[in-house]
């Protein structure tokens, strides 16, 4: 989907546009990783997890990760 916009104030009003720019993406540290490999979970969950990680924080991913393993065992 293109848009194509020559008023600034209509693309700062799109929804879209907002979502995006919203979402900080964050890389996985070794530890998160390395933690993430022991819970042994299949490859595709370990992808769908692994995208939800990105989204959160340092602080949050390991919490995350923290509730899997309780909820895993």
């Amino acid at each position: 989907m293109i848009f194509i916009i020559e008023d600034n104030d209509e693309f700062e009003k799109l929804e879209i546009v907002k979502k995006y720019f919203a979402r900080i993406f964050n890389v996985l540290s070794e530890e998160v990783r390395e933690r993430l490999l022991k819970l042994d979970f299949s490859e595709k969950e370990l992808k769908k997890i692994k995208k939800e990680l990105g989204f959160l924080s340092d602080e949050q991913q390991k919490k995350y990760l923290e509730e899997l393993a309780e909820n895993k065992s």
